[in-house]
This record gives C-alpha cells, sequence and structure tokens, in this order.
C-alpha cells in the first residue's frame, strides 16, 4: 500500500455532491485522514473565496491545508493565509480579453478578493456562478476600468456548442494563454502552463514529496492534467469518460461519496469510519 501524504481534491461534481455539500461520511473520513498526518489539497477552478467556506468545513485550517484556486493559478496555505504561488494575465493583453464579450455571445467574468465582476448580473450563468461560490455580484458597465488588481483568470459562459467552436480560434488568437473549458458551458483564459497539475508540482516541491504521495480526484476535463499527474489518480463514477481513461482508480459518484470511499480503500485501510 502507497504511502499517500497528499489528497488534492477536486470540488464541484468530486469533493461535493449535487447539492454541492460535503456528506458527513466524506466529511469524517477527510478529518481521519488528516488526524493521521495526510495533507488535503482543495483544487478548484472557483477563486479563493470561492474555496474557502469548504477548506473551514473540513478544518483545513488546523491541519495544514492548503487551496489551489484559479484552476492552478494560486495557492493559499490555509493555516497562514499566506499566497505561496501566483500566476495572473498580462496587463496588455486585458482590452482584448475584455472585448471579447462584445464580439462574440458570451458572458464575460474576472474575481477580485472577494466579488464577482461582470457586465451582466442577470446573466443565467452569472448567477449560478455567485451561488457557487458564495460571492457577491458587481455589475459594471465596462469591465476593463474597474481593473486595478492582478486578473488571474477570465470566465467566459455561454452556449456549449457555440464554446466548442469557438475554442481552436481562441487558442491560435491568444497563443500565450491557457485557454480550456472547465464545463462545456465555461471557457477559461489563464496564464500560459497554468493547470492543476503545474499548481500541485509547485506545492510537492515546496513540501519535500514526490508524485508517488499525492493522489487526486476529479471528474471534469480541467482536472485531467492532476489525475494524470498524480502517484494514483481517481476519477468519480461520474467524471468525464477522458477522465477516467487516465484514471489509475474509478471510485463510486460524488452523490454515493466517492471520495469518501476510495480515502478509506487506498490511503486509510483497517481504518474504521462510517463511510
Amino acid at each position: 500500500m502507497e504511502d499517500y501524504k497528499l489528497i488534492a481534491l477536486d470540488l464541484d461534481g468530486t469533493l461535493t455532491n449535487s447539492q454541492k455539500k460535503i456528506s458527513p461520511a466524506t466529511r469524517e473520513v477527510l478529518l481521519h485522514a488528516q488526524h493521521a498526518g495526510i495533507r488535503i489539497a482543495l483544487v478548484s477552478g472557483r477563486p479563493t473565496a470561492g474555496v474557502l467556506p469548504l477548506a473551514r468545513e473540513l478544518e483545513l485550517d488546523q491541519s495544514d491545508g492548503y487551496i489551489i484556486s484559479f484552476n492552478g493559478g494560486k495557492i493559499v496555505s490555509c493555516k497562514t493565509g499566506e499566497t505561496l504561488y501566483e500566476r495572473y494575465l498580462p496587463k496588455e493583453l486585458l482590452p482584448r480579453l475584455c472585448g471579447l464579450n462584445k464580439k462574440h455571445p458570451l458572458a464575460v467574468i474576472i474575481y477580485s478578493s472577494d466579488t464577482i465582476i461582470t457586465e451582466t448580473a442577470d446573466n443565467n450563468y452569472v448567477r449560478g456562478d455567485a451561488f457557487i461560490n458564495h460571492m457577491p455580484v458587481e455589475e459594471v458597465p465596462n469591465i476593463l476600468p474597474r481593473i486595478d488588481f492582478h486578473v488571474n483568470k477570465f470566465l467566459f459562459p455561454g452556449d456549449p456548442a457555440y464554446i466548442e467552436k469557438l475554442l481552436p480560434s481562441l487558442r491560435r488568437e491568444f497563443p500565450t494563454c491557457s485557454i480550456y473549458c472547465s464545463e462545456p458551458y465555461y471557457l477559461e483564459v489563464m496564464p500560459n502552463n497554468v493547470d492543476k497539475a503545474q499548481a500541485l508540482a509547485v506545492l510537492l516541491g515546496r513540501l519535500g514529496l514526490t508524485r508517488s504521495a499525492l493522489i487526486a480526484f476529479g471528474d471534469g476535463f480541467n482536472d485531467q492534467s492532476m489525475v494524470r499527474f498524480a502517484g494514483m489518480g481517481v476519477a468519480m463514477g461520474n467524471a468525464q469518460q477522458v477522465v477516467k481513461n487516465d484514471a489509475d482508480f474509478v471510485t463510486r459518484t460524488n452523490d454515493e461519496d466517492g471520495v469518501a470511499y476510495a480515502v478509506q480503500k487506498l490511503v486509510l485501510p483497517g481504518v474504521e469510519t462510517h463511510a
């Protein structure tokens, strides 16, 4: 049995169930893991503020846990609040990126430290993002003049079929950016070479650990990199097929305590819990 020291968990569709909640059984198993000296990193496309409530629920501040937000663009220590690593988009690209929603039928979202900023607060995707992240929405007529902070990512929600067709041309237009879909309806623009695996490699280096000590859980397209990278890559039962294809182990779904089941089976054998 491999001696795992770091558990990396995607949130939506992985750690949380369909109600966006951590089940009691999953929470219990993850607290057991932390009491056994295993660190947890919550690895999400969400902004840091949108991950904090779940980090508090899992008591990551007491167990030296980490938040990796913006799909790998930022690493924060839950114990100290210190930013350990951060990547953001070049200032010279911001005017062109701010104009994409005017050229295409897309909404646009950026994040300050505690607010979702958009030009269309009544957009269904924007409202959904605010609900998931528990963050207030600030509507502005034009995003560009509002930017007085480093932008970790742009989120362009829209019709999945349109986004799928648009993706190749945007990658050609912005070759210095990492552009992909975290969900079919979420087009994300990040600094180049930013993904969940890259950030986990940075964190492992800081902790003096190797990939073999990492077990990573995911379900979506943006989880592929870390599922491939980890010593043990775990796909949820509800994961995209490409994630399952890359995984070393496929667990139960997020509504069947899939994280708890796999952690108990692969990380904490012999530990009695109610999962």
